[in-house]
C-alpha cells in the first residue's frame, strides 16, 4: 500500500558508450537486425529515415583515432526507460500483479523500454547496436 502511493513514477537508467564523432562510418545492418529493430520499435519506426546504422571505427588515415583513442567510443550517455504509476498500475502494484503485467501496462499506456530508447539513439548515430544490446537487453 505504501509503495503504492509513495510513487509518482518509475525510472530505469543504463549507460552506454557514446560513439566517436570523428572516426564513425555508417553501414547498411542485415535484415535480421533490422527485422528485430523494427520490431523492437515498433511505432516509433522513423519511416522517413534511410536504413543505415554506423560503427566506431577507431582509425582515421590509417592510424589510431587521437579522439577516442582507438576505441571508437568516446564519452557517455544515459538510455532510460520511464512511466509514470498512473491508477491502472497503482491498482497492479495494490493486488501484487507479476512484473511482467505491470510492464505490459505500462507499455499499453505509451512507456518506451530501455531497448527501444536505445535502438532510436542508434538510428540517431549516438551509440551502436551492439552497445544498445550490451546495455538494454531485456
Amino acid at each position: 500500500f505504501l509503495i503504492a502511493s509513495a510513487l509518482n513514477a518509475v525510472l530505469g537508467q543504463r549507460i552506454a558508450r557514446r560513439l566517436c564523432p570523428t572516426c564513425k562510418e555508417e553501414y547498411v545492418p542485415d535484415e535480421a537486425v533490422l527485422a528485430d529493430m523494427k520490431q523492437v520499435v515498433g511505432s516509433l519506426w522513423p519511416s522517413e529515415k534511410p536504413m543505415v546504422l554506423y560503427k566506431g571505427k577507431g582509425i582515421v588515415n590509417g592510424v589510431a583515432c587521437e579522439t577516442c583513442g582507438g576505441s571508437g567510443y568516446v564519452g557517455r550517455l544515459g538510455v532510460f526507460e520511464l512511466y509514470p504509476i498512473t491508477d491502472a498500475i497503482s491498482e497492479l502494484t495494490l493486488t501484487r500483479a507479476p512484473m511482467s503485467e505491470i510492464e505490459k501496462q505500462a507499455i499499453s499506456e505509451g512507456m518506451i523500454t530501455m531497448k527501444q530508447d536505445g535502438y532510436l539513439k542508434a538510428l540517431e548515430a549516438v551509440t551502436t547496436i551492439e552497445e544498445v544490446l550490451r546495455v538494454a537487453q531485456d
